[in-house]
């Protein structure tokens, strides 16, 4: 059954987020449990956008019930894809939690600064002992998200699906990385006063804090909705070009990369905030 619209969908918003290729890219590819989610999403923020100055706390509440589309909706292809992907099933089926949902961005987040810091400088790359250092930048092709690998002069030398890596440290062996990523996970958080259950509590209940009063009285929102409207851009960008990446990519098995290693930092980031039990 396809989607039915009201109205006529206008995807401006996200195609300034993330770009009019990428984001056609997944409501073309995607299937329709998919779509409907990333549809969906769309919605909240133009709606959100269209609250400001008009009600601010309404809107917030929209960005982040579209941010939670965006992880319901990779949820969703994990469940569809589970011949290809880690064990999820622990943490998919809790989809309809605001704290499991709340929990993955941040997660993802930590995954990017890596990542970033990985592909824009020197990094190993299997097979290319020639080349003394290189850069790797996302292009789009019909089949999906590929990293072209660049030497310094610019010239690629492959391309690759950008699920076949892995994080890795030279103090450090492979299955010690990611509690290596948790540490640090954990130290950002302890930072900020809190603890990783402490962290997850308070982002979850964010939208609640907003919507209901408690026994103490009512909270208002510090930030205007427009600098939420700033800070959301780059969580709907991270999480539509993650789906973008999983839609056109499958991981080179369920033992090792990146994705394994993210199942890792993120799973144990819900065990510790007692939301899932340890396997």
């Amino acid at each position: 059954m396809e989607e039915a619209f009201d109205y006529e969908l206008d995807t401006a918003p996200f195609d300034v987020i993330v770009g009019e290729d990428i984001f056609a890219f997944i409501y073309t590819t995607a299937p329709q449990a998919i779509r409907s989610r990333v549809v969906k999403a769309l919605e909240h923020l133009t709606k959100a956008e269209a609250l400001r100055g008009v009600d601010d706390e309404m809107g917030a509440i929209r960005l982040i019930a579209g941010e939670e589309e965006l992880v319901v909706a990779i949820f969703e292809w994990l469940k569809l894809q589970s011949d290809h992907f880690p064990e999820h099933a622990d943490f998919v089926k809790q989809f309809k939690k605001h704290p499991v949902k709340q929990s993955f961005y941040p997660v993802l987040m930590q995954f990017r600064w890596v990542l970033a810091d990985l592909l824009g400088a020197d990094f190993i790359v299997d097979g290319l002992d020639e080349a003394t250092s290189w850069t790797a930048m996302p292009v789009l092709e019909e089949r999906g998200v590929r990293l072209s690998i660049r030497d310094e002069q610019g010239n690629e030398l492959i391309r690759h699906d950008p699920l076949s890596i892995a994080i890795s440290r030279p103090d450090l062996k492979d299955d010690e990385v990611a509690d290596a990523l948790f540490d640090t996970f954990a130290e950002r958080v302890s930072q900020q006063g809190m603890t990783v259950p402490d962290f997850v509590r308070q982002r979850a209940d964010f939208r609640n804090q907003i919507l209901y009063a408690s026994d103490e009285g009512t909270v208002s929102m510090k930030d205007t909705l427009g600098e939420l409207l700033s800070v959301f851009q780059e969580t709907y960008r991270d999480l539509l070009w993650t789906l973008a990446v999983l839609v056109g990519g499958k991981p080179p098995s369920k033992e090792w990369g990146v994705v394994v290693q993210f199942f890792r930092v993120y799973r144990r980031v819900l065990v510790e905030s007692g939301l899932i039990k340890a396997a």
